[in-house]
């Protein structure tokens, strides 16, 4: 399905407007990660947004973990059966939706569809490739992540064209400039935008090697990577994103991790609701009956806008927040293994209880550092706003 080629104007403004597109999104296949699980992670930069999250219950009865913007759009979702979907703006493409005609699957309304309504990563596939060669989808041009505790794709898509290829080992790492074959018949994406974004493939595919235990990767080292901040030479593209005055930055990052014998339970989102350089990653396993009110309302995510407003990158309370969560994945792992226990001898309940306990206690630790922090940042951010006056 081909539509009418971008007038030159519109693409230089695509062009233009790329750089500020920047997510970055890995997968770790089981084979490779030290917890012998499926692990995805996205960093998503946007303008600034409300940040919130919840858990929901879809009509069929799944419960599912909704992480995005505004209480509506999903960013980074988890069902019960652990199918994971993330996604990342793609290639602009001669390909456009006809004028006039209804949006019917956009991106956020495509995460919702499949993590509702999707028991397998191979059913979510099925379900983009038929929204884009039916000319259902008529969001941005995508790449797409699709992973359950087994199986992992990487998903192409424009309107009228989709293409995917399963992760079978190892991990990939992706930007914002397609992968697979038979795109380059409708990209049009310019070649100063594939060279940065193949700069911070690179360099964050470094950064998650270099910090493997031995030869596996780590939940740490996920985390670490995400915060990495990027500068202007290409060596130095890494993850985080921070442009003052309004722009696209890095506005949060999750790393899922999906458990194989009890994903509804045992499955775990380590979640940064906010840049990720100016909150703190919590454990949110799959068990969790709900998210706090903080979290759900975005005074959570606003308190790390604050922080970022007045510390700028690289602060000194990241050493702090890295400490806590040093402390949070140990203790996590224990209670998850003793979880584990519980579940094998049929103790559901006593099980989602443990895990919600150990959640309420870590939420309760990371709110009273990042309050801490908050109160400080707020006080510079008003001294500043003096010396401006």
């Amino acid at each position: 399905m081909r539509g009418m080629p971008f007038a030159a104007g519109i693409l230089a403004a695509v062009s233009a407007a790329l750089p500020a597109a920047a997510c970055t999104s890995w997968m770790i296949h089981p084979s490779v990660s030290r917890s012998g699980m499926m692990i995805v992670q996205k960093v998503r930069d946007h303008f600034h947004a409300r940040l919130d999250a919840d858990m929901r219950t879809a009509p069929n009865g799944w419960r599912w973990m909704r992480i995005g913007l505004n209480t509506h759009v999903s960013a980074f979702s988890m069902n019960e059966n652990g199918v994971v979907m993330t996604t990342n703006d793609g290639d602009p493409t001669e390909n456009r939706h006809p004028r006039g005609a209804r949006a019917q699957r956009g991106a956020g309304n495509l995460i919702r569809q499949v993590v509702t309504s999707c028991s397998t990563a191979a059913e979510g596939v099925e379900v983009i490739k038929n929204s884009a060669r039916n000319g259902l989808h008529a969001g941005s041009n995508g790449i797409y992540f699709i992973a359950d505790p087994n199986r992992a794709f990487m998903i192409n898509l424009a309107y009228g064209y989709a293409e995917a290829k399963e992760l079978t080992g190892g991990m990939i790492v992706i930007t914002n400039a397609w992968h697979l074959p038979g795109g380059e018949e409708i990209s049009v994406k310019p070649l100063g935008s594939i060279r940065g974004d193949r700069a911070r493939e690179a360099n964050t595919r470094a950064s998650l090697q270099e910090s493997r235990a031995g030869s596996k990767y780590t939940i740490r080292g996920c985390i670490d990577t995400s915060r990495k901040t990027c500068g202007k030479l290409f060596k130095e593209k890494f993850p985080f994103r921070y442009t003052p005055g309004g722009k696209v930055s890095s506005l949060s990052s999750v790393c899922f991790e999906i458990d194989k014998e009890f994903p509804a339970y045992l499955s775990c989102g380590y979640m940064a609701l906010g840049p990720q350089q100016h909150t703190i990653f919590i454990p949110c396993p799959m068990a969790l009956r709900q998210m706090p009110e903080k979290i759900r309302d975005g005074s959570w995510g606003q308190m790390a806008y604050d922080i970022r407003q007045a510390f700028g990158c690289d602060h000194k309370y990241v050493g702090e927040f890295r400490k806590l969560e040093d402390k949070f994945l140990k203790e996590f792992a224990a209670t998850r293994s003793e979880a584990r226990e519980m579940l094998r001898s049929g103790r559901k309940d006593d099980a989602a209880k443990l895990l919600n306990d150990c959640f309420d206690r870590h939420f309760a630790e990371a709110d009273a550092l990042l309050t801490r922090v908050h109160k400080e940042a707020m006080n510079v951010n008003q001294q500043t706003a003096n010396a401006g006056n």
